[in-house]
């Protein structure tokens, strides 16, 4: 008769002990996950990111909430990195702004995505949350044209004040200025005697 092990003997008429059931890992990193139980209205867009940084989708209505709720929420992301724009005309929206944010406590790193649309495409500022938003903000309103409702100086940054459009839009047109190379007729003196050291001059 073949030996059992202590615990394991079953007794007719009752149940099998069972393991314990295992929860199921997170769908999403803890941040992530926090940020889509909090704002309901946020997503997970369906493309993928090569750097696996948390990624969500926010409404512009929400924007400057689901910043503030980042900022004061532990784990506090309390450094904005960068404020990035981008045109996709093939889209409903085609507008996007990317936020970038670090938590200085835990290393971890969110980033949002706001799109926009429209003959006049606008997002709400972020300069009053954060002041660093400021150049950011007027760079993508110069190269994009998307402006930011509540920016304190809205205006060009890098290309001229009187300059029309914005270059970095997929349809601006492409332009370009005939450079005009020549070659001397003649070569250049060379700048010391050949052969010889230099005699000092005698005022």
């Amino acid at each position: 008769m073949a030996e059992s092990t202590p615990g394991t003997q079953s007794v007719p008429g009752q149940t099998p002990q069972s393991e314990p059931a295992v929860a199921p890992p997170p769908e999403h990193p803890e941040a992530l996950q926090r940020l889509l139980d909090r704002f309901p209205d946020c997503f997970v867009p369906d493309w993928r990111f090569a750097d696996g940084i948390s990624t969500a989708a926010v409404p512009p209505a929400q924007l400057v909430d689901v910043v503030r709720w980042l900022m004061e929420t532990e784990p506090r992301f309390d450094l904005l990195v960068d404020i990035l724009g981008a045109h996709w005309p093939q889209r409903e929206l085609p507008f996007e702004v990317t936020y970038l944010f670090h938590s200085l406590a835990t290393h971890w790193r969110i980033r949002l995505k706001c799109l926009a649309g429209g003959e006049a495409p606008a997002l709400p500022s972020l300069v009053p949350l954060w002041p660093a938003a400021n150049w950011p903000e007027r760079e993508i309103y110069d190269m994009y044209g998307v402006a930011f409702d509540g920016h304190p100086d809205l205006r060009r940054i890098l290309m001229p004040n009187d300059w029309e459009g914005h270059p970095l839009r997929k349809d601006f047109p492409l332009g370009e200025e005939p450079v005009e190379f020549y070659r001397s007729p003649t070569p250049p003196a060379a700048p010391f005697p050949a052969g010889g050291d230099i005699e000092p001059s005698i005022a």
